[in-house]
C-alpha cells in the first residue's frame, strides 16, 4: 500500500492506494498547530476506522504547497513508518519537460495536475484547479508543461471582499438565476460567482489564442469544481 498526502493551504487530503486503486481518502484541515505526533494519530485513527493496517504501508508520497507542513509529514513518515517519502517536485522524472524560466517554482499541486492530465487526457490541455487559488496549467501539443496562470480562488476572493466592505455579509455562493440582482445577496452571487466563471472563461479564451486556437481539451479539478462545472459546460470534471 502507498500513503499519498496532498497538502494544500486550506485542506490536506490523505489517500491510501493499493497499486493504482484508491482504497480510501480523507480530507482534514491543514493546521500549523498540529504536531508530528498529532498528525500521526489522526492518520492512524482514520486508517483503523477504514480497516486499513498502517503496517501494510510500504511507501509515502507527499505533494505540498505548504513548506512548514511538508516538514511535519516528512518527519511523521520517518518516525512512524521508517520510510523516506517521495516529495513531489521539479527534480523528479515527471515524463514531461517543464518549459518555464524557473522550474523549481512550479508548485507540487500544479506538477501533479500536469502529470495526471497528460496521463488521462489528450493534449494540448488546460487544467483549471479551483481551490484556495484558481490556477490554470497548460500542456502543449508535445505533452510538455508550458506554464499557466494563478488567480484568487472563488472563496478567497469573496471573503476578502466581505472583510473589506463593512456592509456586506457572508453568503452561500451559488450561480444566480439572473445576472441583474435585485437584492444585495443576489448582487454578490452574480458578481462573485458569475464573475469568477467569466474570469475562467476569459483566461481560457486567451490561453487558446496563444496556442493558436488549436483543439484544446479543458478539465477542471479542485474543491470547488463541481459547482462551477454545473454552470460551465466547457469544463469537464476531472475524476
Amino acid at each position: 500500500m502507498i500513503l499519498v498526502i496532498d497538502i494544500g493551504n486550506t485542506n490536506t487530503v490523505i489517500g491510501i492506494y493499493q497499486e493504482e486503486r484508491l482504497l480510501e481518502s480523507w480530507r482534514i484541515v491543514s493546521s500549523h498547530a498540529r504536531t508530528v505526533d498529532e498528525y500521526w494519530m489522526v492518520g492512524k485513527l482514520l486508517c483503523n476506522d477504514a480497516g486499513i493496517n498502517t503496517a501494510d504501508i510500504k511507501g509515502v508520497i507527499i505533494g505540498s504547497v505548504v513548506p512548514e507542513l511538508t516538514t511535519s509529514f516528512v518527519k511523521m513518515s520517518r518516525k512512524y513508518f521508517s520510510l523516506e517519502p517521495v516529495v513531489v517536485g521539479y527534480q523528479l522524472n515527471l515524463g514531461m519537460k517543464l518549459l518555464v524560466r524557473e522550474p523549481k517554482q512550479v508548485g507540487a499541486d500544479r506538477i501533479c495536475n500536469a502529470v495526471a492530465g497528460k496521463r488521462l487526457y489528450t493534449f494540448p490541455l488546460i487544467i483549471v484547479d479551483l481551490g484556495t487559488a484558481t490556477t490554470f496549467d497548460v500542456i502543449n501539443k508535445n505533452g510538455d508543461y508550458i506554464g499557466g496562470a494563478i488567480s484568487p480562488g472563488l472563496i478567497t476572493g469573496s471573503l476578502e471582499l466581505i472583510r473589506k466592505a463593512s456592509q456586506l455579509h457572508e453568503i452561500e455562493l451559488s450561480y444566480p438565476e439572473n445576472i441583474i440582482g435585485k437584492t444585495t445577496k443576489e448582487h454578490l452571487q452574480s458578481g462573485i460567482f458569475a464573475g469568477h466563471i467569466a474570469m475562467i472563461e476569459g483566461i481560457i479564451d486567451r490561453i487558446k489564442s496563444e496556442l493558436s486556437n488549436e483543439s484544446v481539451k479543458i478539465v477542471a479539478t479542485g474543491g470547488y469544481c463541481e459547482e462551477v462545472v454545473k454552470t460551465q459546460t466547457g469544463l469537464i470534471l476531472q475524476i
